[in-house]
């Protein structure tokens, strides 16, 4: 149903004019679409003013005043004839205002880019960007973005909205901003991330139009529009393009798709494969070097389900913690440490909003402490924003499970963490070897694991 339709029926409702077919139509959009709810609030909060400020009876009062004012008619014609001219008169009025309430609530709906004077104000900003060209014009990170059509040729580019939202393009791509909370994506993929602050966020494509439920998902649109929707965490609502039918709910760890000419969207296997470069950017991992690997998202992608010699595994656990108290951690420095100690303890001060991200190294089969050179991993990583702290001892990984774990993450009894010192080390052994950078945002590893899975906790800012 498009919004004109939608007005017409909910001006009929305002106006006590509505049929019992209309009112079911009104009805079923109001159920099925969080959209026209807040439309029809924003219209009848409008026509409640109207009606406080001057209702139907008191307009007519103010058209015919009556003998307490003890003001004569203009005419010479009867008091009754005079009473029901001022009466339609006055409705006349009334309906014209909630008319011209509605005019300006549609125009806003179709428009609804804020703007100061001529110049859109700006919803988004381009984060960062990998590789990126665009079709038109140059943009850096830092650009703010208003309203309009972007092209992305190749490469990769993330824009964070006003609201919390975050998305990431995988060009070639081209995307429409068309306000704050809507946008369009007509060809390519994308990935977004969204926060309670941004519930609502919607993707329309030429297919289907997916509406968030607060969540992480992925979306890809093909050149001959074929659309595939992927929930990461969450749930989503999808629906086709221009149907008015009851939108299907899709739940984390499920996919669905459909085409231009279907009037079905399926259940398809849940794979992330093809988001797997615009994930871990919209996740707040900028770079991966060396033999680090981003793991997919997905309930059954946690750690605890994996063994891998040759990578250091990257989850990313939590996002948006706010600490209701001070977190204790291992390291909150920058610096080079060979172990991290069981004395190295201070603390993340509460009030802080913070993300989660968890490091492995997790041989497959186990090691004894003489063959500790067979699975030996360098690697580097970039966050996005400043690391505030790292988690390497068991008890404090175990302790910091239940906040910032993944929901779904089976940890197992297996000792973790960064192994303890041994007696037998030498200073110059380089086992375990953790380095944080001055700027706080990289993080390198250099990890030999035998009976024990090398673990590492990193919380990250998440301030804006």
């Amino acid at each position: 149903m498009n919004d004109e339709e939608f007005l017409r029926l909910a001006t009929l409702y305002l106006e006590d004019a509505i049929d019992d077919c209309d009112l079911e139509l009104l009805s079923h959009q109001l159920a099925n679409s969080p959209e026209h709810v807040r439309q029809f609030n924003d219209l009848r909060l409008v026509v409640g003013l109207i009606t406080e400020h001057g209702r139907p009876a008191e307009a007519e009062k103010m058209f015919n005043p009556g003998e307490n004012h003890s003001v004569e008619p203009r005419d010479s014609g009867s008091s009754t004839a005079t009473h029901t001219s001022s009466s339609r008169r006055a409705i006349a009025v009334w309906f014209g205002l909630v008319a011209i309430a509605a005019l300006l609530l549609i125009l806003n709906w179709s428009d609804p880019a804020p703007t100061e004077g001529d110049v859109d104000i700006a919803v988004a900003t381009l984060a960062y960007t990998s590789h990126a060209r665009w079709e038109s014009g140059e943009l850096a990170p830092g650009d703010r973005l208003s309203r309009g059509k972007l092209h992305l040729e190749v490469g990769l580019a993330r824009l964070d909205f006003r609201n919390g939202a975050t998305v990431t393009l995988q060009g070639p791509a081209e995307f429409e901003i068309v306000s704050a909370d809507r946008t369009i994506l007509s060809s390519g993929i994308l990935t977004a991330s969204i926060p309670e602050t941004a519930v609502g966020f919607e993707v329309m494509t030429p297919t289907m139009d997916v509406i968030d439920l607060g969540t992480a998902f992925g979306v890809s649109v093909g050149a001959n529009g074929e659309t595939d929707v992927c929930v990461f965490e969450g749930e989503v609502e999808v629906s086709l393009s221009d149907s008015s039918e009851t939108p299907q709910l899709v739940r984390e760890g499920s996919a669905v798709r459909s085409r231009p000419t279907a009037d079905t969207i399926h259940t398809v296997d849940y794979s992330t494969e093809r988001y797997e470069d615009a994930w871990p950017v919209t996740s707040g991992v900028l770079q991966a070097t060396g033999l680090m690997k981003f793991v997919s998202p997905g309930p059954d992608f946690v750690p605890g389900r994996y063994e891998d010699s040759n990578h250091i595994l990257v989850f990313h656990e939590r996002s948006h913690v706010v600490l209701e108290s001070d977190l204790e951690v291992n390291v909150t420095e920058p610096g080079q440490y060979v172990r991290v100690r069981r004395r190295d303890k201070q603390p993340i001060a509460a009030g802080q909003v913070i993300q989660s991200y968890l490091l492995q190294l997790n041989p497959i089969g186990e090691f004894t402490r003489s063959e500790f050179d067979g699975a030996r991993v360098i690697g580097q990583i970039t966050f996005d924003r400043p690391i505030l702290g790292l988690i390497g001892k068991t008890s404090l990984l175990i302790e910091s499970d239940e906040l910032l774990g993944h929901p779904l993450g089976n940890y197992g009894g297996t000792r973790r963490g960064i192994e303890p010192t041994r007696p037998d080390d030498q200073p110059d052994s380089g086992r375990d070897n953790v380095t944080l950078s001055q700027d706080r945002r990289t993080l390198s590893l250099d990890l030999s694991a035998s009976s024990a899975v090398d673990q590492i906790r990193v919380i990250v800012s998440q301030e804006n």
